[in-house]
């Protein structure tokens, strides 16, 4: 392979690794996201995440500003902030869309579109994140786009 053809191809290769990032963050539970700045303000973890938060799972894309939480309660009951109140079930992202996700947001976002239970919109900033309690599977997903 000559050298133009090499430097062509190590191009191209970085040009396609840097489309469609989606990261994941694991936690084992709220205290573990805590400890390492996840929660609050300007961060992927929202500062109402339950206290009983455990097996934490969130993902972003940078591209589409999107964030995905998937949660399990540890025994607690869900309690969101006063300011979240019930909603209309929201405009679910396309599932060409999803398929940048990993399968745990890909997961929450056919069971949230299935639902037909309770949302509810947590405002946050200037944006709301949508909060929908699975309660036959014990999850909690969450999502929003900044």
């Amino acid at each position: 392979m000559s050298v133009r053809k090499a430097c062509l191809a190590v191009a191209l290769a970085v040009i396609v690794s840097g489309c469609g990032e989606v990261t994941i963050a694991k936690y084992a539970d709220r205290n573990d996201a805590l400890a390492r700045e996840a929660i609050g303000e300007s961060k992927w973890l929202p500062a109402w995440l339950p206290e009983g938060a455990v097996a934490i799972r969130e993902t972003h894309d940078v591209d589409t500003n999107e964030s995905w939480l998937v949660f399990r309660l540890n025994g607690d009951k869900l309690t969101l902030p006063s300011k979240c109140e019930l909603a209309d079930k929201p405009a679910m992202t396309e599932k060409r869309v999803m398929s940048r996700f990993p399968q745990f947001a890909q997961d929450a976002w056919s069971r949230a579109s299935e639902h037909t239970g309770e949302f509810y919109r947590c405002p946050e900033s200037s944006v709301a994140r949508w909060v929908m309690h699975d309660e036959e599977l014990g999850l909690v997903y969450s999502w929003v786009k900044f």
